[in-house]
């Protein structure tokens, strides 16, 4: 999965196949279908393990205790400098939401009527009490109000376009919560 993230972060999910993702692992094209499915199976595999890293990441560092603003920048936070210092998933996640692969886990993730993960930080961020100190606005629209500033400040970090230090991370958070605030 090391390889297959690696090289999906590199060439892409198209541009990866998989007898090229074994020699990189240092095993035979039978040894990864014997534990995937298919290519498909391994990508949904590789986000799997990506997210629930990224899972526990915010749970062990997000304070849920805290004020729906608090919480909200804590949480913008922590997801800045996750995916600042992990680049390979960064690139890899951004791709993966921007496939068929990703339109179809965030609808089943955030948009469906039996979503709702209550040990899933990510889908409850706008849910709960924080619902009444919001403006009255599809969830679409709160996610790419969330995700589109983070997406595009690691972005330009990554390419050296900014450094991100607390103050900036901060401000960014601040801003996002207050396009989203009632």
């Amino acid at each position: 999965m090391n390889a297959a993230l690696g090289q999906f972060a590199e060439n892409g999910f198209h541009s990866s196949p998989i007898s090229q993702l074994a020699v990189l692992a240092g095993v035979g094209v039978g040894t990864i279908y014997r534990y995937f499915k298919d290519k498909d199976d391994l990508i949904h595999a590789v986000f799997e393990k990506i997210d629930e890293n990224l899972k526990e990441e915010l749970a062990e560092s997000l304070d849920t205790s805290l004020p729906d603003r608090s919480q909200y920048i804590q949480f913008i936070s922590i997801l800045i400098r996750y995916m600042n210092t992990h680049t390979k998933e960064f690139i890899f996640m951004e791709q993966y939401y921007s496939s068929p692969y990703g339109i179809e886990t965030k609808h089943a993730r955030f948009l469906s009527s039996d979503s709702g993960d209550q040990s899933d930080p990510i889908a409850n961020l706008f849910a709960g009490t924080k619902k009444a100190v919001l403006k009255n606005l599809p969830l679409p629209i709160f996610l790419a109000m969330t995700f589109g500033p983070v997406i595009f400040l690691v972005r330009d970090s990554l390419s050296g376009l900014v450094t991100l230090d607390d103050a900036v991370i901060r401000q960014t958070a601040e801003a996002c919560w207050n396009a989203i605030k009632a």
